[in-house]
């Protein structure tokens, strides 16, 4: 019997708040930079607008293509993973069940910031019966991905139930 759940990555909402923050700030420095005469200070708020203009771009960069969908099918013998973007698929990922001993939401490996900033955001490692290392669940592009409250629960009572 098959069971499936889509979730959604949670630190998009971060950057899209942070491009705006900076955006806001870039502007004001900017601002600020036209309507000084100090050389001192000119050159100071100069680089200030620039490094805020720069974390905009990058920060939207990173929301542009909005957030990633993970969806989650497990059938009898098959964990199938499949990572999404606006709708089309673009990785997937395949684990024989009977190797997955445990699977468990964990902080290691995420950022000290967004661990501040959100207190509640997991991502997920699995343990397998043929190796000691414990692996991310969810991981693209090189980064483990984070997941609220809500999606960690869905997660483990899916795995709960279906292993």
């Amino acid at each position: 019997m098959d069971r499936s759940i889509t979730i959604s990555e949670e630190n998009h909402d971060f950057w899209k708040t942070g491009a705006i923050i900076s955006a806001v700030f870039s502007v004001i420095t900017f601002a600020v930079f036209w309507n000084i005469e100090d050389p001192f200070w000119i050159s100071i708020m100069r680089l200030g607008a620039f490094i805020f203009f720069a974390i905009t771009i990058l920060c939207y960069l990173q929301t542009m293509d909005g957030p990633l969908e993970i969806t989650l099918n497990i059938n009898d013998k098959n964990v199938l993973v499949s990572y999404q973007k606006k709708g089309e698929r673009i990785h997937e990922e395949e684990f024989k069940k009977e190797t997955i001993k445990d699977i468990f939401p964990t902080t290691a490996g995420v950022n000290f910031l967004l661990l501040k900033l959100k207190p509640t955001i997991k991502a997920f490692k699995v343990s397998f019966t043929d190796t000691d290392k414990d692996l991310y669940l969810f991981e693209f592009s090189g980064r483990p991905l984070l997941f609220s409250k809500e999606s960690q629960k869905k997660v483990l009572q899916l795995f709960k139930n279906s292993l």
